[in-house]
């Protein structure tokens, strides 16, 4: 069922910010459980690599997938897709957190600060989520199989349910903000890819997977911290299987 994914990653965020708020006194009391949210964080991103490498293998045209690996990074690379998410990530969180709290009476400065933290849980997990690879696959995955196919989704899922775990336990319950744009983009995502199926061959969808699961695979050695991959602009090549394969 198309959306369905979409809307259990959604509600696994909200659910994964209010754990985060339960476990933040208990992860707080013992320093052996602090590192918890990131020790489950690391395994996650083995199986992450593990999904990524099981996809790869949908090429049909390795020549196809190559030359989309390719020029999709040079263009990511010349139009610096991962530089302007991150600025726009600061820009942002500049315009919903500021930095310096003004001189004000303590009841008025702590409720500046809760504000701040809300803001921030809200901006750094909805940046978190929504920004990446995994969004797009996940979302192509659902959407061009009409909602059957769902194997990056649930990835994609638990993954988001533990990054809320880990931003709500820092900022509070603020994370659980992040829902709602993951909703609307990846659920725009899907409902994109659902309306496009029928108009793309199989062999652009094979390679389209397959690229974006071998940027998956990036992904998750950036998330061990094996590799420092700018994933972002890599992100053109999962759809330059499109026009390639008009040709190849």
């Amino acid at each position: 069922m198309i959306l369905i994914g979409t809307t259990i990653n959604a509600l696994s965020v909200v659910v994964g910010a209010l754990l985060g708020v339960l476990l933040s006194k208990l992860l707080s009391k013992s320093s052996r459980l602090a590192d918890l949210p990131q020790v489950a964080l690391k395994a996650i991103s083995l199986c992450v690599i593990f999904l990524g490498i099981q996809g790869a293998f949908d090429s049909r045209k390795p020549l196809v997938l190559i030359l989309s690996l390719v020029t999709g990074s040079i263009i990511g690379t010349i139009l610096n897709i991962d530089g302007g998410l991150q600025k726009l990530g600061t820009f942002v969180e500049k315009k919903f957190v500021r930095n310096q709290l003004p001189p004000q009476e303590m009841f008025e400065l702590d409720e500046e600060r809760a504000q701040k933290n809300v803001a921030r849980a809200f901006v750094s997990t909805t940046l978190a989520c929504c920004v990446g690879a995994l969004t797009i696959k996940a979302a192509m995955e659902s959407g061009v199989s009409g909602g059957e196919n769902q194997t990056f989704m649930y990835a994609k899922i638990v993954l988001d349910f533990v990054t809320a775990v880990v931003f709500a336990s820092s900022f509070g319950f603020g994370a659980a903000l992040a829902a709602i744009p993951i909703f609307v983009y990846q659920g725009a995502l899907e409902l994109l890819f659902y309306l496009a199926g029928p108009i793309m061959s199989d062999y652009m969808i094979a390679e389209m997977s397959a690229a974006g699961s071998i940027i998956i695979i990036a992904l998750g050695l950036n998330m061990l911290g094996a590799s420092r991959v700018k994933i972002a602009n890599l992100i053109p090549a999962m759809f330059m299987p499109i026009l390639f394969c008009l040709f190849i």
